[in-house]
């Protein structure tokens, strides 16, 4: 290391100590900021007096005196509008956008439909039209905002910025540059980051949600798709090839005449679609006319959430579907035990609301599922994020790397 790179190498360390130690806090004086850091007052000062300049803190007030009297201490926070983060999250119907402050909370959200396999200009001009809706809504100065976050379905290469291949957007083709566009389009110079919407989601499980103090997450995403984010010792796994999370696609069953979408039979994401598990309730309409899961309505407009209503109401027909649908669950999630050992497991998307009934008998079954001698210690619990899972956390993911 060269004599002139290491003073600024300590001074980058000193500063991001610092804008750590304000950002986890919500008021601090110089004397706090000099003991918890342990660098002078006078180190500190320069360092506040920084970023106090580049608005990223802001003078809150004055502290309480000292027992022996004098002046009250300056405090200083962390400004959350110092800057903003627009997020995207692609969603298969529509486009889902916001502008968040740099604590990721979100301040103007706004939505575009799109149609179903929707082409890719049309969505690139969607994603135009919503962040400059939104930054004049807000009357938000361009300049203002750090970074762009996208978050999009399937196969994505985060390093370049490229979506290899979107199931639901089978029109725009593979290895899209979907950055390199976004860049020309939006003409701002600032990062933009284009990721597999479900690492935007366990970050934000990590960042802002039930899994602040956990280092070994993963977060399963079901519906008519499954894919999984996992963040192993506080990293997020991507693997080799981009592909490291895309579970729906392990093969569980084999000999099943359940087809996935892949091709392939009996992967995991066709054994547990809400598709097949509504399927199986029509099929079981004219031995169970009573069941609740009908309840006034035609078989054929029965939803998943019928059956989740009626399983948690003990109906043997909803009970039935929703255990067989826990049991290729704990198949699926016992193989993601063993191979990553996390601590939490985070259910999101529409299993969210499938109630006591359905983590009750996924539990069981993973307990009862191959190395019962050795405690798990896992636990496996609903996310508290709705759609808005994906925006937060890539604007989580921007703020982090903008001040890292």
């Amino acid at each position: 290391m060269s004599p002139v790179s290491k003073p600024k190498s300590l001074k980058r360390a000193n500063r991001k100590v610092i804008l750590g130690l304000l950002r986890k806090s919500e008021e601090l004086s110089i004397a706090e900021l000099s003991e918890r850091s342990n660098l002078s007052k006078t180190t500190v000062m320069k360092i506040v007096n920084y970023y106090v300049e580049q608005g990223f803190v802001i003078i809150s007030g004055k502290g309480k005196s000292t027992e022996e009297g004098g002046k009250k201490p300056t405090l200083y926070q962390f400004n959350t509008r110092g800057g903003y983060v627009y997020a995207c999250h692609v969603f298969p119907e529509y486009l889902y956008s916001v502008i968040t402050d740099l604590d990721s909370t979100i301040l103007l959200d706004y939505k575009v439909e799109i149609s179903e396999n929707e082409g890719l200009t049309n969505v690139i001009s969607g994603m135009v039209h919503s962040f400059n809706h939104l930054i004049e809504q807000g009357g938000i100065q361009r300049g203002k905002i750090i970074g762009i976050a996208v978050g999009a379905h399937g196969i994505t290469d985060y390093m370049n910025g490229k979506v290899i291949f979107a199931p639901h957007f089978q029109s725009w083709g593979e290895n899209v540059d979907l950055r390199g566009m976004l860049s020309q389009a939006f003409d701002i110079e600032v990062p933009i980051y284009v990721e597999n919407q479900i690492r935007f989601q366990v970050f934000a499980e990590k960042e802002k949600g039930i899994a602040k103090t956990k280092k070994n997450i993963i977060v399963i995403e079901g519906g008519s798709g499954l894919v999984a984010g996992i963040i192993v010792k506080d990293e997020i796994k991507r693997g080799a090839h981009s592909l490291a999370g895309e579970i729906g696609h392990m093969i569980l069953s084999p000999d099943s005449e359940e087809i996935c979408a892949c091709g392939a039979n009996g992967c995991f994401e066709a054994m547990v679609t809400t598709k097949r598990l509504e399927r199986m309730a029509r099929e079981g309409y004219q031995s169970n006319r009573s069941s609740l899961i009908f309840n006034g309505h035609d078989p054929e407009d029965i939803t998943i959430e019928n059956i989740f209503l009626a399983s948690n109401n003990g109906d043997k027909l909803a009970q039935d579907i929703i255990d067989d649908a826990a049991k290729w669950y704990s198949l699926g999630l016992t193989n993601l035990v063993l191979t990553y050992d996390p601590e939490l497991i985070i259910l999101q998307g529409i299993f969210v609301k499938a109630g006591d009934f359905f983590i009750q008998k996924l539990c069981e079954r993973i307990n009862s599922a191959s190395l019962i001698h050795i405690e798990k210690g896992v636990s496996i619990v609903y996310s508290h994020f709705g759609t808005e899972a994906g925006v937060i956390g890539g604007s989580a993911y921007v703020v982090s790397e903008y001040f890292r």
